[in-house]
């Protein structure tokens, strides 16, 4: 089971970090998290894409004059080198291994490719780089194995102005996305870079979803496009102002997905999703899970959802001798016992299916893998695996489905209770 709750110093610093100035001490696990999952889409993502415009810059014979004649040309070896790197610095950043060296390395490497080549510059890929640069101005001293672990830390802390840059940066993104569709004459109130979209294709039951929104699209590109602008534009204004962030958070998310669905972006999509950890409260310990301490199922419940709590959102209270779960036996500890911070209750898989709202971390490396995954299968031939992110979203999403819940909860409490036992 986890250790012991975080010093009451702590949660006071918890408390106010939402409010924090921009060099307050905030609970360090926020960046950390933001961390690792940037540090997953770079594995996933960026240095793939970039290792591939140093491959084929050093394999050409012909280049377009560097941006600025004073860097260096890139030689044949130097390239393998330098892709090399690109995985051995990514992965320090997953890790927590000199992360603020990696980062820098990462976005150098990346800055300089874009101006060694014109031709090889990458829609959003300076979002990436610059939250990469972000990152390696911070410092959370959080590696991945202590992100990880389940005993509880003693409250690490980090000065607040990276998050507020990453903020910022949120905003200027989509400020200057909306901007630029303003003044697009295909885009503007005409929509008529829409009416020609080039969507991508879908399988497994999501073909028919894809066919359906091409056609709205199509028919009032006018509309579509004025809404997208919109949309924007309140996105890069609720990242600035704080009672609009739980808004500009939901509406974030669901843009963002919407988007990976329709054209597939990639990195765009991923690096918005990661940088909205900014946003999420950490080190409160706001949800309570009531255990039952003598059960060897709370047990053995409480360490695998203390490896996921990388924000430290979780704390466990002991069951009272009067309401302790355990007198119902293993099965019933087994079904989660959870407690909002406005004192809501959620019990059995009503309180499962939270879990990746309240433990967004570890529900992000997931579906970035689903993607990578569904990705690397596609590109070889191996069926359309590119909808996998959206088929664990979707499974997440049909246990909110009247009676659906209770079925599959059925399936699970059975498979948990026969591998405690094979374990036991």
């Amino acid at each position: 089971m986890p250790g012991p709750r975080a010093s009451a110093g702590g949660e006071a610093d918890a408390g106010t970090d939402r409010g924090a100035g921009w060099f307050s001490l905030v609970p360090a696990y926020r960046l950390a998290t933001l961390r690792v999952c940037l540090a997953v889409a770079t594995l996933a993502f960026h240095v793939p894409k970039f290792n591939g415009f140093i491959d084929r810059y050093v394999g050409s014979a012909f280049h377009v004059p560097p941006a600025l004649p004073l860097i260096p040309p890139l030689t044949q070896g130097g390239g393998a080198v330098l892709m090399i790197l690109n995985y051995v610095a990514a992965s320090g950043l997953l890790l927590g291994l000199g992360p603020r060296l990696c980062a820098w390395f990462l976005a150098a490497t990346g800055f300089y490719v874009i101006a060694l080549d014109p031709e090889h510059y990458a829609h959003n890929a300076q979002f990436h780089l610059t939250l990469l640069a972000l990152i390696g101005c911070s410092s959370d001293r959080v590696s991945l194995w202590r992100l990880i672990r389940a005993k509880r830390d003693s409250g690490d802390t980090c000065p607040a102005w990276p998050e507020h840059l990453v903020r910022i940066q949120l905003s200027i993104v989509f400020f200057y996305a909306a901007l630029d569709k303003v003044f697009n004459p295909h885009w503007s109130v005409s929509g008529t870079l829409l009416a020609t979209l080039g969507a991508r294709d879908h399988a497994f039951g999501l073909a028919w979803l894809q066919s359906v929104n091409l056609a709205v699209i199509r028919a009032f590109p006018g509309a579509i496009s004025v809404l997208t602008t919109a949309l924007e534009l309140f996105l890069a204004v609720a990242f600035l102002v704080r009672p609009l962030w739980r808004t500009g958070v939901v509406v974030a998310f669901a843009f963002v997905v919407y988007l990976e669905f329709l054209l597939r972006p990639g990195v765009f999509a991923w690096d918005t999703l990661a940088a909205l950890f900014v946003f999420v409260s950490t080190a409160d310990q706001g949800w309570r899970i009531v255990y039952d301490p003598q059960s060897r199922a709370c047990r053995w419940s409480g360490t695998i959802l203390a490896r996921l709590d990388w924000l430290r959102r979780l704390r466990w209270v002991p069951a009272d001798d009067a309401v302790r779960v355990g007198h119902a036996g293993d099965e019933e500890c087994m079904r989660l016992h959870l407690v909002s911070p406005h004192g809501r209750a959620y019990h059995g898989f009503n309180a499962f299916r939270m879990l990746p709202i309240i433990l967004p971390g570890p529900f992000f490396v997931v579906m970035v893998l689903a993607r990578f995954g569904g990705g690397f299968l596609g590109s070889r031939g191996y069926g359309p695996w590119y909808d996998l992110p959206f088929l664990v979203l979707a499974g997440w999403l049909l246990l909110w489905v009247p009676g659906v819940a209770r079925f599959v909860a059925r399936l699970v409490y059975a498979a948990a209770a026969r591998a405690m036992v094979r374990t036991g």
